[in-house]
């Protein structure tokens, strides 16, 4: 008989893979690619061999957590180059360099 694969799996590892491709969308879409990672490894364990896509689901988990991390860190590099430019420039309009 053939194993059926998790949903959940195959969400989560589209989830983490579209994470690190897409930017700034992709940090929800990290966050989701973790959550169904977590929810699929659970429901694959509990499914006693009868659901697979564990690989999937782990794969899924962890391309969310690097997609997580990618775009929480260009997010915020680029809240501080915006932030240091808007003072700059209104510092140059009101000239108070």
């Amino acid at each position: 008989m053939e194993k059926r694969v998790s949903g959940k799996a195959i969400t989560s590892l589209v989830c983490g893979i579209a994470s690190i491709l897409v930017p700034f969308a992709g940090f929800a879409l990290g966050i989701l690619g973790v959550v169904f990672g977590i929810i699929a490894k659970s429901e694959i364990k509990r499914s006693e061999s009868e659901i697979g896509g564990e690989g999937m689901a782990i794969a899924g988990f962890v391309c969310g957590i690097v997609g997580l991390v990618t775009n929480g860190i260009m997010i915020a590099v680029l809240t501080t180059i915006f932030g240091t430019i808007g003072t700059l420039f209104n510092s140059v309009i009101w000239n108070t360099v």
